[in-house]
């Protein structure tokens, strides 16, 4: 094995390490315990981690990264917008139910002492850009503002032919979509609307009519 083969089997080792560590601790991450589950001394972590906030940034880039490959995938042959919007929407909540420990990570409250930086930025637009391909190349009432319509200007980039004002319900529909995946995560839902296929089925159906995909 090559040093470069080495170095990203080490690398992959201590990224699932790290996982193990959040789903067992929760808000904790000891760089010390990883070390420890990866056969390590803990010095060891540092050269390819130099900081605990190093190592989270990558687990951030890295499940936005799996959850945009499942995105990306969902969204294949799709013929109408409608349809992959709705196929987008599932494939969200899919992976998340299926990965709850990544999804809290990207999306849920913040690690203490952990402020993500820049390098997530792209990462996370790679998630919302199929959203944005499928959703927003049209005008949508109510989100035409101009001073709403001047901060859509990082997601023009995302797709051919973004609409602002779509661009900008886009972005409040894949909130409403994450919301409601957090609160069926956190056991929110149970006594109501659980399972929740039903409640998420419907605010799919909205959504499309919301953003007027045919």
């Amino acid at each position: 094995m090559s040093r470069a083969e080495t170095r990203a089997s080490n690398v992959a080792a201590i990224l699932a390490a790290a996982r193990t560590e959040i789903a067992e601790h929760g808000s904790g991450l000891s760089m010390r315990a990883v070390a420890r589950e990866v056969g390590m001394v803990s010095s060891a972590i540092y050269r390819y981690f130099p900081t605990r906030e190093a190592l989270l940034t990558a687990m951030v880039v890295e499940s936005y990264g799996n959850l945009a490959a499942t995105l990306t995938k969902a969204a294949e042959g799709r013929r109408t917008r409608a349809t992959r919007w709705t196929a987008l929407g599932e494939a969200l909540r899919a992976w998340a139910l299926a990965n709850p420990h990544e999804f809290q990570l990207i999306y849920g409250t913040p690690l203490p002492g952990y402020v993500a930086p820049p390098e997530t930025v792209p990462a996370a637009a790679a998630v919302a850009a199929p959203f944005v391909a499928a959703g927003a190349t049209q005008a949508v009432p109510g989100f035409g503002a101009p001073a709403l319509r001047a901060q859509m200007d990082v997601l023009l980039d995302l797709a051919d032919d973004v609409e602002p004002s779509g661009a900008a319900a886009v972005l409040t529909e894949l909130g409403a979509l994450i919301g409601a995946v957090s609160l069926e995560l956190a056991g929110h839902l149970v006594g109501t609307a659980d399972p929740a296929d039903h409640l998420f089925a419907a605010l799919l159906r909205r959504q499309v009519s919301t953003l007027g995909l045919r």
